[in-house]
């Protein structure tokens, strides 16, 4: 919020021909720059504590997942196991967990920062002309139904995405494991061609999702460039006129290009949004599942004496009670 304050302070009062001395001028120039020189240093340090620590909550993240997913499938009755692929398993704990570490990382941190960036950045514009700032304010509501509808669409594709690279995986994990028996009943042609089969339909929906986003986000650019284009052409009336200075407009057009970069965020972040949801969903399938074997409440613990589960056996009657 600061820089283009700054460069419209400076441009007034130390480039802007005015009543100051060429002298006064240059030394308003000169402190200007230098006070944005310090804001650069200092975001610098804090860019880098951001990084660093988004990413270690992230990995984080990943690794309490993967822990409580090797947990609960090691704790699941065999019926789990029996109708489960283990090539789906796999998918499920690096990929999905992937997604969602990097959701929960710098994916999230942009959308904050992008929401925090935007409301600061209106109100700051309106504050300084109410009139540029509303006519600033006018593609964000375009932006706002493209992104809805955008993420309405792509996050069932990348559902789909999902569950056929964990097809992939598991037709993958069967050929290395029944080497053998493909071999001796010699149906490696039939495997090349049913894998080759499932690999075709994950690169249609692949490249579906990738035309969808190639053209989501020129568009977004595109609403938002039009703010910029507005805010020029009216903005450079108000300055012929006299109701407007050159600071004020280059400020105003660098808070239009602060706008521009949260969208540019979005278009990049939704896709990311719409497939860790997918996998969200497909992970917390396996973490929510209840097994079909597990303990009764207040069920007695089993205790081993003399090589036989004595605190059980000895509820039956039938059992010799002198092993109790």
């Amino acid at each position: 919020m600061i820089n283009p304050q700054l460069i419209r302070w400076a441009i007034d009062n130390g480039i802007d021909v005015g009543n100051n001395s060429t002298i006064h001028r240059t030394t308003l120039l000169t402190l200007a720059v230098s006070i944005l020189m310090v804001l650069v240093v200092i975001k610098g340090v804090f860019t880098y504590f951001q990084g660093r620590w988004t990413e270690v909550a992230s990995q984080s993240v990943a690794y309490d997942l993967r822990n409580e997913l090797q947990r609960k499938i090691t704790l699941l009755s065999f019926s789990f196991h029996d109708q489960s692929e283990a090539g789906d398993l796999l998918s499920r704990a690096i990929q999905d967990v992937e997604r969602i570490r990097f959701l929960t990382g710098r994916a999230t941190f942009r959308v904050t920062e992008g929401v925090f960036l935007m409301l600061f950045t209106a109100a700051v514009m309106i504050w300084m002309n109410p009139r540029l700032g509303l006519l600033a304010m006018l593609a964000m509501p375009l932006l706002v139904v493209q992104s809805i509808r955008f993420g309405r669409v792509f996050r069932p594709l990348s559902a789909q995405i999902q569950k056929q690279l964990a097809v992939l995986t598991t037709r993958i994990e069967q050929n290395l494991r029944g080497a053998r028996v493909v071999k001796t009943f010699a149906q490696e042609e039939a495997e090349i061609e049913r894998f080759e089969k499932e690999n075709r339909r994950w690169f249609d929906l692949s490249a579906f999702a990738a035309r969808l986003q190639s053209f989501n986000l020129p568009l977004l650019h595109l609403i938002a460039n039009l703010s910029s284009v507005v805010i020029l052409w009216y903005g450079g009336t108000q300055v012929i006129d006299g109701h407007l200075t050159l600071g004020e407009l280059v400020a105003f057009t660098a808070y239009v290009a602060q706008l521009v970069t949260p969208v540019r965020y979005l278009g990049m972040i939704l896709p990311a949004i719409a497939m860790a949801s997918a996998s969200a969903e497909r992970v917390f399938e396996i973490l929510d599942t209840i097994p079909d074997v597990r303990e009764e409440p207040g069920a007695p613990e089993l205790t081993i004496q003399r090589g036989t589960y004595a605190s059980m056996a000895c509820h039956f009657p039938t059992v010799n009670t002198a092993m109790c």
